[in-house]
């Protein structure tokens, strides 16, 4: 299957395109973690562009659909693609430094336990972040 790509997936939910933008998608597509604003920035602002562009394009995407948030504690989130390459799935984030890992989808049934629990209900997403120790910081 053919992975997507950032400037047809702007042209098919109509948002405009502009090269930060572009920039930015394709990152979070290539990406085979999730990654914060930050870690966005760092690699995008020699290419003049700035952290609150980054931050827009985010809320952008997010809006579109194009990519899914990830919450930490402490406010931290963390972006990743949202698109048929990259199903729903659980997360793991090492409290000892931080990293973030995606783990294993769910199948339909396990996941259909969740749609169960929403009765009566809107259920837009479900997000479920583990916490603990990698393998590096719990030695």
């Amino acid at each position: 299957m053919e992975k997507c790509k950032a400037d047809s997936l702007l042209k098919t939910t109509n948002t405009v395109r502009t090269e930060a933008r572009e920039t930015i998608l394709r990152m979070i597509l290539e990406s085979d973690r999730p990654l914060s604003a930050n870690e966005l920035h760092s690699v995008v602002r020699d290419r003049g562009i700035d952290l609150a562009t980054v931050y827009r394009a985010l809320k952008l995407f997010t809006e579109k659909g194009l990519v899914r948030p990830v919450h930490t504690d402490g406010g931290l989130s963390f972006y990743e693609k949202s698109c048929e390459h990259n199903p729903p799935h659980p997360h793991f984030v090492c409290e000892g430094c931080g990293q973030i890992e995606c783990l294993k989808p769910y199948g339909f049934d396990e996941s259909a336990l969740f749609m169960k629990m929403g009765r009566q209900k809107e259920v837009r997403s479900v997000e479920l972040v583990l916490k603990g120790w990698c393998e590096t910081c719990g030695n």
